[in-house]
């Protein structure tokens, strides 16, 4: 009798665990099909109100990457440039030439990211239809994607 109840506590357990396993790994968009890998909720439901194709939502998607690596490099070049601003600060004297070109490197960089949100933004503009551009104006200029299955 104990041999049975602890079979089933223990089954019970490893049900448990195991859909706690796959709450967590739907929550952090490790689903089968790898589609949504990784990314929102806002995206589909960007991608919903759009009707978007498998094409445009790659396009997108490529985009987004390419913006991501982008302000990744502007942000590790700030934390790799706090060393030098510091040095710059402690010294007796300030040298603005060391901190004209401390600026100048990160404005270079915000500037690449800047571009690269542009050519993406013109790519992604590019490959929608009329409606679907409709759709987008109206989405940003309500500030919120809305109901997923409502139309704009």
């Amino acid at each position: 009798m104990h041999g049975i109840l602890g079979g089933v506590l223990l089954t019970l357990a490893v049900l448990f665990l195991l859909r706690a396993i796959g709450f967590l790994a739907w929550r952090r968009g490790l689903r089968r099909g790898g589609r949504w890998r990784g990314r929102g909720w806002m995206l589909r439901r960007l991608f919903a109100r759009l009707e978007t194709t498998p094409g445009q939502e790659r396009l997108l998607l490529e985009e987004l990457d390419r913006l991501r690596a982008e302000l990744a490099g502007l942000r590790e070049g700030l934390f790799a440039s706090r060393e030098e601003l510091a040095a710059t600060l402690a010294a007796e004297r300030l040298d603005p030439s060391a901190l004209e070109a401390l600026v100048a490197r990160q404005l270079a960089r915000a500037d690449a990211a800047r571009k690269a949100a542009v050519d993406g933004l013109s790519r992604f503009h590019e490959a929608l239809t009329a409606r679907q551009r409709q759709v987008l104006a109206q989405l940003v200029r309500s500030g919120r994607l809305g109901p997923a299955h409502g139309r704009c």
